[in-house]
């Protein structure tokens, strides 16, 4: 089998351009000549710092069984084409690459692939590393500058499921670097008739389906089903009309840059699940952020929800001491922490407060340890220690709790798929 794989990341920057977009048109020009497979746009591990955007690259699967030396040439040469023509290669932090693999060595080596995917999800990841893996693997890579582009062409050649999909919509080129004008009722009942298909699409009554960059992308619209996603684009109203659009298969609203850890074992830029008990009451900082610490049997660690958490933060705000919780997020170098995506409330603490009434219905009043409570209207006395402990009841439900759509990371699975 002759079939292959192409690599794409790093090509864009925060002013101009997309990688998804070369992905569109050399799918659109490939597939005049050859079967191609639905592209791929995988997120990596958002930690990283020297990303453009949203850490994603993208893959495209030329599905011929037989391709000619002439053919694999001509989509080598195309591919290389549309990478120089449309990378901002004039950004000082834009270093595209582009990997190709061919399907022997892809299948020959899918357990080494699965284990570099694996690894530019949770770290971050060496260029030399790449470089190496590409080769150790069979394939072959381009550099354009500093050429970063190869760590994530390959992450999404090697990507393996869970799947969702994004449909992503393109402007016509004389739109570009204009205000994207999307009516915001129109896609709060696309929202409302496509759930729970589709996914992440509004934040209350706006929109959150459009970026606010100067790329050529309109709007994406992400979700389980490809049929579906059509219809949605269907129903969204824009002032503008869609020059084309694209489905890609995505790892977008997975987790899959999530793993269980404990404590002990918990390092910088990493993603993680811990399961552990509520050390301390949370407590409110700078910023507008709340925090609070959880241990496990290895240790202890710090969790933190921002401000751009918004309400999501009330609920932070009522745990307390005793509460064993599950935690969901990314680990913060400095102030070293887990900044929060998700909440799992386990099971809740039980919180008594002092019953100060006196049976006489008069007030127990606090004199000391030493002296304990003086009832305000009989005089009777009761013993610091002996005064009746009443249970409160919590004002918070065990079970899941998720940060807003606007602060979701890309690849954070919202509680709907679960």
């Amino acid at each position: 089998m002759r079939a292959m794989f192409i690599g794409i990341d790093d090509t864009d920057s925060r002013e101009r351009y997309c990688t998804t977009y070369i992905g569109t048109l050399l799918m659109e020009e490939l597939e005049k000549r050859y079967k191609m497979d639905t592209p791929k746009l995988i997120r990596m591990n958002p930690m990283v710092k020297y990303k453009t955007r949203g850490n994603g690259g993208i893959s495209l699967r030329v599905l011929e069984e037989n391709l000619k030396d002439r053919d694999i040439d001509y989509i080598k040469k195309t591919v290389l084409k549309y990478v120089e023509k449309y990378s901002d290669l004039e950004d000082e932090n834009t270093n595209p690459g582009v990997v190709f693999l061919m399907e022997k060595d892809y299948k020959k080596n899918r357990e080494l692939l699965k284990k570099y995917y694996k690894k530019v999800l949770y770290d971050i990841v060496d260029l030399d590393y790449a470089k190496e893996m590409v080769e150790k693997v069979g394939g072959e890579y381009v550099c354009y500058k500093k050429g970063y582009g190869i760590i994530g062409a390959l992450g999404s050649i090697a990507s393996s499921g869970p799947y969702t999909y994004e449909l992503l919509t393109y402007r016509k080129k004389e739109n570009w670097g204009k205000k994207r004008i999307i009516d915001d009722k129109s896609v709060v009942e696309m929202d409302r008739k496509t759930f729970p298909y589709t996914f992440n699409n509004v934040d209350g009554d706006k929109q959150i389906i459009a970026p606010n960059t100067k790329c050529p992308v309109l709007y994406g619209i992400r979700g389980v089903n490809k049929e579906i996603l059509l219809e949605a684009m269907k129903m969204v109203k824009c002032e503008e009309k869609i020059d084309r659009y694209m489905i890609f298969k995505t790892n977008q609203g997975t987790d899959a840059h999530l793993r269980p850890m404990k404590i002990k074992d918990i390092y910088p830029n990493t993603g993680v699940i811990v399961h552990g008990v509520v050390t301390e009451d949370p407590k409110s900082i700078r910023g507008g952020a709340v925090i609070f610490k959880v241990c496990d049997n290895t240790g202890e660690i710090s969790c933190v929800a921002y401000e751009p958490t918004k309400g999501f933060r009330d609920i932070v705000r009522k745990l307390k001491k005793g509460d064993m919780v599950g935690v969901y997020g990314t680990v913060r170098e400095k102030p070293f922490g887990i900044n929060l995506e998700k909440l799992k409330i386990v099971k809740l603490a039980k919180v008594y407060m002092k019953d100060k009434k006196c049976s006489c219905g008069g007030t127990l009043k606090s004199k000391g340890v030493k002296s304990g409570y003086v009832c305000n209207r009989c005089k009777k006395r009761v013993n610091y220690n002996s005064i009746k402990l009443i249970e409160v009841k919590r004002d918070i439900s065990e079970g899941f709790y998720e940060v807003p759509p606007s602060a979701r990371r890309h690849l954070s699975k919202p509680l709907l798929l679960f």
